[in-house]
């Protein structure tokens, strides 16, 4: 993908298995178009693997390029931390659904969905009441990006080769892209200007 959002086939599913390092001269390919679609010509509406997927493509909400850059977030957390910020386990009872605690998580850590982007998703009434909360997962215990990334215990431990000037450098260039509302992620050609990828 270009700065400008442009690719001949945008891809729609970025996972951590199909990631090959050469050791030599490290690159990083990605082999997997399972799910790849043109920007335009949306053959389903389900896209994207479970713990990569951007919230408007969970409650059927439409979609763009936005989704890539969600789905780069997931993974550079993922690379950083060890952790899948966003991944979902059904509960053992089956009082709620492994969709669900992935929008508990997403919910937790960065914030209530926007009323409007709710508003927009045709699975919604099956996710949210009219309020905006969880139908199944009433409960939640807040945390951050902040804590995710610069705790004090593990798994959530700053790295230790990030200086503690670049956490919150770093912290607003993932806020950029783990936006909940699409609209307000941030773009490729923005991402690429960030004073994190810069320094």
């Amino acid at each position: 993908m270009d700065t400008q959002g442009n690719a001949e086939v945008p891809l729609r599913e970025v996972i951590t298995t199909p990631l090959i390092s050469e050791m030599e001269a490290p690159r990083i390919r990605i082999i997997d178009f399972g799910v790849a679609f043109w920007r335009d010509n949306h053959l389903s509406e389900q896209i994207q693997s479970s713990a990569l997927r951007a919230p408007e493509v969970t409650i059927g909400a439409p979609w763009d390029t936005g989704v890539d850059i969600w789905s780069l977030g997931c993974l550079i957390m993922e690379l950083v931390q060890g952790i899948v910020p966003f991944s979902g386990e059904a509960s053992e009872r089956g009082t709620w659904t492994a969709e669900d605690d992935r929008l508990a998580r997403t919910i937790e850590i960065l914030g209530p969905f926007p009323l409007e982007l709710l508003r927009k998703g045709s699975r919604t009434p099956d996710l949210f009441d009219e309020k905006g909360d969880l139908l199944r997962i009433p409960n939640m215990k807040s945390t951050s990006l902040e804590r995710l990334l610069n705790g004090t215990t593990k798994p959530f431990l700053k790295p230790d080769d990030m200086p503690d000037a670049k956490v919150p450098i770093f912290i607003n260039f993932l806020r950029g892209m783990l936006t909940i509302d699409p609209e307000h992620r941030s773009s490729a050609a923005e991402l690429l200007q960030h004073e994190w990828v810069r320094s």
